[in-house]
C-alpha cells in the first residue's frame, strides 16, 4: 500500500524535508510556520507527523489518505501533503490519534 510507502520513507528527517520543498513554497512556508512553533526543524516536524499518523491513525483516516492518492500524479507527495495538512489545521484531530491510541490500550496497567 502506498501509505506503508509514505511512512517508510517519510519517517526519515531528510526525506520528509525534501519531500515537504518539492510541495512547493507555499505549502513549505506553512509547514516550516508549525515546526517552528513546536521548536522543530521541517524535516524532523513531517517525519515525526508520519511516524503518529503511522502508529495512532484510525482506518477512516487512512481511506482518506488513500482516497486523496488514488489517481494522484505523484500520489506519496499526495498523501504526505494530507498528512500534514490535518497536523498544520487541526492539531487537535492529531492529539485526538494519541488519545485514542492511548484509550485502546489494554487495560494491563502497562503504557501504551
Amino acid at each position: 500500500m502506498l501509505i506503508d510507502e509514505i511512512v517508510r520513507t517519510c519517517s526519515h528527517e531528510k526525506v520528509a524535508q525534501a519531500a515537504v520543498a518539492s510541495l512547493g513554497f507555499a505549502f513549505a512556508s506553512r509547514v516550516k510556520k508549525a515546526a517552528d512553533e513546536h521548536g522543530l526543524s521541517v524535516g524532523a516536524f513531517a517525519a515525526r507527523a508520519v511516524r503518529e499518523f503511522a502508529g495512532e491513525a484510525h482506518a477512516v483516516e487512512r481511506r482518506v489518505v488513500g482516497r486523496a492518492m488514488h489517481k494522484a500524479d505523484q500520489p506519496i507527495l499526495r498523501g504526505l501533503q494530507i498528512i500534514l495538512e490535518r497536523e498544520i489545521e487541526e492539531p487537535e484531530s492529531a492529539i485526538r490519534w494519541r488519545d485514542a491510541a492511548r484509550h485502546a490500550a489494554p487495560e494491563c496497567g502497562c503504557s501504551p
